[in-house]
């Protein structure tokens, strides 16, 4: 990697602060010493080194140990199981911070390390993970002088960070790598080394003239009851659009207008904006130059891209005559229902239009003959309504009312009602997860979750297409307990990646029966290879016991 960032490290005191876990510091030269001590593991070995780290302190070392060991470094989105083995961690070297997972263990705070001096980092490689448009892992290698050149560009529009650096995005995607880590590491500031899952989180450590690196996710989700300590010198944002509502929410809640950051994991950043109002068109990053494709989509060329040629976006773009640009929808989102092309971005912006409708998304559905799906967040107004029509109903009633906006084939023929779009740790939509929505699964459909630590709760609509209400019972489907057991160790295994097999279990009382259409609550806690559940409804424990992971 490149000498400006990593000089501030090199050349900073050993007992320099360089990140804190909110108990304990990271000093530069305890990062230098480890980073040393991995190069050292690492060297003379081939092939991709795989660096998955819950703190970014030690990301750090194991980041730079790779680099100085001169091997091409890969980033794996998340520690789930069935995850690591897709994208081929077992093909290389995995340098970690996980306990319990075979790995090469590091870490930045090791006190019996002796300080060293770091030598020049050379410039590497670095390989993101990103879900693509259909869900499954890819990688996008950027070479390191990239990084580093939008690292320059960071401190040519917002200088050094004022204060220490947290956030709500991982260090594992390059947004995070960026804002949360790379910069504060090249300009000298401190960076707080743990990923905040709420803003009370946040509250509780941010200090004065603290950044907030976050996400659209979050930003739309902020508890009227949460006030900062200290008003932060900037809040950014990145990974989708963020709502003009959000924006002033945000501004009015904490005293700071977020600062969007538009890009992409193969463009790096492109363009910022404040929406002080509506409709604030985009800047560009100092060295980023735009066009208009072909096709009427944004083009970028920039340091930041690695290659000399435009790439585009895929989004429609005005160019307006400042150099300025604004957005319309993604040109890719285009499908063939019945031989004629439809637009989900179209059928999308009709929904929206309603006033019932809060935020949805469309999409088309191979399994079904290409017929679209729609995922819908109706308002609190409209919550009495549907319920009182239900779900079938209602969806045909917005059938009616799109028959004069939308042709026959553009309209959805299957909905899903949920209490919000999910969306990945970047705060984007995959079309994999979407489409899960709508087939005939082994697990619930998903609301809502909230996973902090080894503890999380899930908040489940049994949809009557689960296939475990299938002939039990005719003319009367429940949910049954051995389909109770494994929606909940499955659900572990997807957050956490220990796998509940249920051959070992107790305490499982299974109370009232649970039946199609109903809204449970599952809270899983784990503790070690123990596994304890419950489904509530309306506030009534309905089925709990405890599992125990495979040896």
């Amino acid at each position: 990697m490149t000498a400006n960032l990593w000089q501030r490290l090199s050349t900073a005191p050993n007992d320099m602060p360089v990140a804190t876990d909110g108990t304990r510091n990271a000093t530069a030269g305890a990062v230098r010493a480890a980073a040393l001590s991995i190069a050292g593991r690492l060297s003379g070995g081939d092939g991709p080194v795989f660096v998955y780290c819950e703190d970014a302190a030690n990301f750090t070392v194991g980041l730079a140990g790779a680099l100085l060991a001169g091997r091409d470094v890969c980033l794996p989105g998340h520690s789930a199981r069935e995850y690591l083995n897709e994208i081929g961690v077992h093909h290389g070297a995995f340098v970690s911070d996980l306990e319990g997972v075979e790995s090469i263990s590091v870490s930045a705070y090791a006190e019996n390390l002796q300080a060293a001096d770091l030598p020049t980092v050379p410039d590497g490689r670095i390989g993101f993970f990103t879900s693509g448009s259909s869900g499954k892992p890819k990688c996008c290698m950027k070479v390191t002088r990239q990084l580093a050149a939008e690292v320059e560009a960071l401190g040519r529009l917002w200088g050094a960070p004022r204060g220490m650096v947290m956030g709500t995005v991982s260090h594992q995607h390059i947004y995070g790598i960026l804002f949360r880590v790379l910069w504060p590491l090249a300009t000298g500031a401190r960076f707080f080394s743990r990923q905040h899952d709420t803003w009370e989180a946040i509250a509780g450590h941010l200090e004065p003239d603290g950044v907030i690196v976050s996400s659209p996710a979050h930003l739309s989700r902020i508890p009227k009851a949460v006030l900062l300590p200290h008003m932060p010198s900037a809040i950014f944002s990145s990974g989708g659009p963020l709502s003009t509502d959000a924006a002033a929410f945000a501004a009015a809640q904490f005293g700071v207008t977020p600062i969007e950051v538009l890009g992409s994991t193969e463009t790096g950043g492109v363009a910022w904006r404040q929406q002080t109002r509506k409709s604030v068109p985009w800047t560009t990053l100092p060295d980023v130059s735009i066009r208009s494709d072909e096709q009427g989509a944004l083009a970028v060329r920039s340091p930041f891209t690695g290659h000399d040629e435009f790439l585009s976006m895929g989004d429609a773009v005005t160019i307006l005559e400042d150099g300025r640009f604004t957005l319309g929808g993604r040109l890719d989102r285009i499908v063939k229902i019945e031989g004629k092309r439809v637009s989900l971005q179209r059928v999308e912006d009709a929904l929206r239009n309603l006033p019932s409708i809060v935020d949805v998304a469309v999409i088309d559905l191979p399994a079904r003959q290409g017929a679209l799906g729609a995922a819908v967040v109706v308002h609190e107004n409209d919550q009495a309504p549907l319920a009182t029509m239900g779900r079938f109903r209602y969806s045909r009633h917005l059938r009616a009312v799109l028959k004069d906006r939308l042709e026959p084939m553009e309209l959805p023929r299957y909905w899903r009602f949920v209490q919000r779009i999910h969306e990945n740790a970047q705060g984007k939509r995959v079309a994999a997860d979407i489409r899960a929505l709508f087939s005939s699964a082994e697990l619930p459909q998903i609301d809502a979750s909230d996973i902090s630590g080894e503890r999380a709760r899930f908040e489940l609509r049994l949809q009557p297409e689960l296939r475990w209400f299938e002939g039990h019972f005719p003319g009367q489907p429940i949910l049954p307990g051995v389909a109770q057991l494994h929606i909940a160790a499955l659900l572990a295994e997807r957050t956490w990646g220990d796998a509940f097999e249920g051959r070992e279990m107790s305490r499982v009382k299974f109370r009232h029966v649970m039946q199609p259409d109903e809204q449970i609550s599952l809270t899983l806690v784990k503790r070690g290879s123990r596994l304890d559940f419950q489904y509530i409804r309306e506030g009534e424990v309905v089925a709990s016991g405890t599992l125990r992971s495979s040896p």
